[in-house]
Formats: structure tokens, C-alpha cells, sequence
């Protein structure tokens, strides 16, 4: 075991980039964007399933929940698997896997056999992240991770941002099935070409921590349920909120115990003595709580207080993915010649300003106003993400590259889906404060509605009812800036702590010595 670690190790990178080295990051590329596709692509067909299965709201919920617990499970164990199996086999059996769920769900004729498939779907799909990163990386010379990162990130965060837009047009015409048969050509297509193009990989032959194992899938597992279903179940006014909640902290608790003294633990200790691996995840933990959360908040503040259609709202948030598709090529020619820190620094500094400025939209929000600042959030996003993906893994021994990684995509996962709950629970309460604060000023005496001009006569029927409308959507667009005042403040107060990173040295003078 001991020299196979070692071999790993020793496992150089290549010294040129050749045409091998792009076609595998093409394939780790294409791969990951199948799988952030279907993601994203899903919620807006959520609708159109309810009706094919004559499903409630709550029912249909478990369409989403059942993908989201079984992508959890996989990318906590993916690292375990790709040891013992060898990264390569793991990756050709999931990315099949995945490509069958995609016809499993896209041929469900009951509720319960699509969350089946949903669940296979999140299990299969999850390690397709890790795995084609550390693909992407390893393919490439290892001054150029940077560059390296950066393509492999295009079609991640490219498929995010156009699922919506293009999964729109495919509900509209041939039907909701086909976001999941789009993608299977693409899936059929990076199947073969892994076969062709990627290596075997030593396998470590490491026993598995069971108690650990469990301990870490079954507790990540019931606090992805928790989160999914707080909202919906009122949070701890809810026996089974609670219950998760419990059973979560415990399973954790006992994996972090198991961690710490188990002979051959789950998740290797070593890890956790690199300054700047312990340091990234706290990173990664705090940039999942906020970084993303415009997205899922834009669409719905420009449904319910400007009245956008779908497809408006989908060709007005791919500015954000223009921005960002021009960073990551930027970087990925330049990104290795400038220290990362300074990056990163940036790139929060931007993004947080960006937010500040969302923050003072008003309910009658302009296109353009989102255009322009979702295009220069892109831009940033990429400043981002790149840097503190550097900082976090590349100086890390090749032995514990697939638990690194993965636990780096895990802890980001948490963040993120902690970060929905809490902002949704933030905006549900805040617009309930905001409606009842507006509405105490309403009365007969008020020489406001008499001159407002509005349609807002408090002595009949409809002019109620068209004050009380307009008092939820000022009410609601007060809840939308505090949201995006929340993310700033994150996003500003992680930038002192970049300095904590060791320094790391740029290609530029890499090259000088």
C-alpha cells in the first residue's frame, strides 16, 4: 500500500500540452457539463412533471430531494471508490450509470419510479466533478493548473447558467423529457473518448473505515434532507425536521471522532495538515453560502416584481455566463503568471460590490441595470473560483488528490445548499415584516393614497386589493436587496482572510528562475 501511495506520488505530469492532454480536458469538460446541465435543467421542468404525474407541490419536491441526498452520498464516497477501483474504472461506470438514469428518467411513468431514477441519477452524476477535474489537471504540465482548471471550469459553469434558457425551449417543444435525453449524446460521446484517452491509475488498496463511511453518507445524507424539506415543513416546527437534524449532528459527530483515531480512517488525516487545504474549505463553505445565491434570486425577483417572462429572464442571466466564459479564457491563458491571492482578492471585491449594487435595485428593475451587472459578476466569478480552487488543492500530494477533491466539491455543496436554506427562509420572513411594517401606515387619514394616483381607493373591493398587491411587491423588493446586502457582506469579509494563504508562485517566476 505504502508503494503504491508512493507511486502516485511519483505519477509526473506531462511537460508539454499535447493534443492527448486537450482531448482529456474536452472529455473531463463535456462530462462535468452534462452533469450541471441536468442539475439546473430539472427545476424548471418541475411544473410540467407535476401535472404528467398528477403530483402535489410536496410530492413533486421529491424529484429534486432525491437527487440532491444521492449526489451528496457519491461525492462523499467517490474518493474511497476511485482508490480501491482505480479512477478511470470509476469514472467509466458512472458516467454509463448516469447516461442510463438520463433514459430511466426521461421514461418514468409514476412519481415514484422518476425519484428512483432522480436518486441513481444524483449517485451517478455527483463524482463525474471530482474525477474529470483531476483528469483535467493531471493532463496538463503542473505550472499550468490554473490554465488547466480554468478550461475544465468553462463547460461547468457555461451548462449552469444556459440549462435554464435551453431546458425552457425543450419543455416548450418536444417535451420535459428531453432535458434528460439532450445530454445523452454528449455522455455517450465522453464514455468512448475516456475509454480511448484516459490512463489507468494505481490503486491504493486501502481497507475501508465502515463506521467512518457510514458515518459521513448517511449523516451528509439526512442533512441534505433536512435543508431540502426545512422550508416546506416550517424548519424545527417539524417532528421530522427535527429528527434529521439530530440524527445528522450525531452521524457527523461520530465521523469527526472516527476521523481523528481510527488506524486507517475514511478520510485521511494527512489532509487536514495542509494550511491551505484547512484554510480552503473554510473558503469554499463560506463562498457556497453566497456566491451563487443571485442566481436563484434574480429570476424570481424579475418574474414577481417586473413581470419578465421565461425566456426574457433566460437571455438576460446568460450575460453572466458570457462574463464568466470570457474570464475563465482569460485565465486560462494568463491566469498562471499572476500570484492567485491577488485574484482572488479581486474577484471577491468585484462580485461583493456587485451584490452592494443589486442591493439598491428598486421593484421596477430594468433589464439592462441586470444585464450589465450580471455580466461583470461573470467576469469575476471566474476570479473566484479558479484561485481559490489553486490555493486549496494543487499543493497536495497526488495520494490524496481524489479525497481532496472531492471533499472540496462536498464542502462547497453544503455551503451552497445551507446558503438557499437560509436565504429563502431569509426572504419569506423579511417580506412578511416588510408587509406588515407598509401596511401599518394604510388609512383613510393618509394623504399619500389619495394622491397616488394608483388605483389604490381603500373604500372599495379592487382598490384594495390592488394596494395590498403592491404593498407585498415593495415588501418583497425590500426582502430581495436585503438578501443581496447579505451576500456583499460575506463576500467583502472574506477578504482579509486571502492573506492567510501561503504565497504561491506564479508561472512568470517560475520562469525567471
Amino acid at each position: 500500500m505504502a508503494q503504491t501511495a508512493a507511486a502516485l506520488d511519483d505519477d509526473p505530469h506531462p511537460q508539454v500540452i499535447d493534443a492527448r492532454a486537450i482531448l482529456v480536458v474536452l472529455v473531463a469538460t463535456l462530462a462535468t457539463a452534462s452533469y450541471a446541465f441536468t442539475w439546473n435543467s430539472v427545476t424548471v421542468a418541475l411544473p410540467h412533471m407535476k401535472g404528467t404525474f398528477s403530483a402535489t407541490t410536496d410530492q413533486i419536491t421529491w424529484v429534486m430531494t432525491a437527487y440532491i441526498v444521492g449526489s451528496a452520498i457519491a461525492t462523499a464516497s467517490v474518493s474511497w471508490f476511485s482508490g480501491r477501483f482505480g479512477r478511470r474504472r470509476v469514472f467509466l461506470f458512472v458516467i454509463t450509470g448516469f447516461t442510463l438514469a438520463q433514459f430511466g428518467c426521461g421514461l418514468s411513468t409514476s412519481l415514484e419510479s422518476e425519484v428512483f431514477w432522480r436518486f441513481v441519477q444524483g449517485t451517478m452524476g455527483a463524482p463525474l466533478v471530482p474525477l474529470a477535474q483531476v483528469f483535467a489537471v493531471n493532463a496538463f504540465p503542473k505550472d499550468r493548473y490554473f490554465q488547466a482548471t480554468s478550461l475544465w471550469a468553462l463547460g461547468f459553469i457555461l451548462a449552469n447558467v444556459t440549462a435554464p434558457t435551453v431546458a425552457g425551449y425543450l419543455i416548450d417543444g418536444p417535451g420535459w423529457p428531453w432535458v434528460f435525453y439532450v445530454t445523452v449524446p454528449v455522455s455517450v460521446t465522453c464514455l468512448i473518448a475516456a475509454i480511448i484517452l484516459i490512463p489507468e491509475s494505481p490503486r491504493t488498496g486501502k481497507p475501508m473505515d465502515w463506521t467512518g463511511f457510514l458515518a459521513l453518507i448517511l449523516g451528509i445524507g439526512c442533512l441534505q434532507l433536512m435543508l431540502s424539506r426545512g422550508e416546506r415543513l416550517d424548519w424545527f416546527d417539524s417532528g421530522e425536521i427535527i429528527l434529521e437534524s439530530l440524527i445528522a449532528g450525531l452521524l457527523l459527530y461520530i465521523f469527526v471522532v472516527q476521523t481523528a483515531v481510527a488506524r486507517n480512517p475514511f478520510v485521511d488525516r494527512s489532509v487536514f495538515r495542509d494550511w491551505d487545504f484547512v484554510l480552503g474549505m473554510g473558503f469554499v463553505f463560506s463562498v457556497g453560502l453566497a456566491l451563487y445565491i443571485p442566481l436563484l434570486l434574480i429570476p424570481l425577483q424579475l418574474q414577481q416584481l417586473a413581470g419578465y417572462p421565461a425566456s426574457e429572464i433566460g437571455f438576460v442571466m446568460l450575460s453572466r455566463g458570457l462574463g464568466t466564459a470570457i474570464s475563465l479564457i482569460v485565465l486560462s491563458r494568463y491566469g498562471d503568471r499572476i500570484e492567485p491571492r491577488s485574484l482572488l482578492i479581486l474577484g471577491l471585491a468585484v462580485t461583493g460590490s456587485g451584490a452592494w449594487l443589486m442591493s439598491r435595485w428598486t421593484a421596477d428593475v430594468q433589464a439592462w441595470d441586470v444585464i450589465l451587472s450580471n455580466f461583470v459578476m461573470g467576469i469575476a466569478t471566474g476570479s473566484v473560483w479558479a484561485p481559490m480552487n489553486k490555493m486549496t488543492l494543487s499543493g497536495l500530494p497526488k495520494r490524496v488528490q481524489d479525497q481532496s477533491f472531492a471533499m472540496f466539491y462536498l464542502v462547497f455543496d453544503m455551503g451552497n445548499a445551507i446558503g438557499i436554506a437560509l436565504i429563502v427562509s431569509l426572504f419569506t420572513r423579511h417580506s412578511q415584516i416588510g408587509y406588515a411594517l407598509f401596511a401599518a401606515h394604510i388609512s383613510p387619514y393618509n394623504p399619500a393614497l389619495s394622491k397616488s394616483g394608483g388605483g389604490w381607493d381603500i373604500e372599495n373591493t379592487e382598490g384594495l386589493i390592488a394596494l395590498s398587491d403592491e404593498v407585498a411587491r415593495q415588501a418583497a423588493a425590500v426582502a430581495f436587496n436585503n438578501c443581496y446586502l447579505i451576500v456583499s457582506i460575506i463576500l467583502f469579509g472574506l477578504i482579509p482572510f486571502v492573506l492567510l494563504f501561503r504565497k504561491h508562485r506564479s508561472l512568470g517566476a517560475a520562469n525567471a528562475r
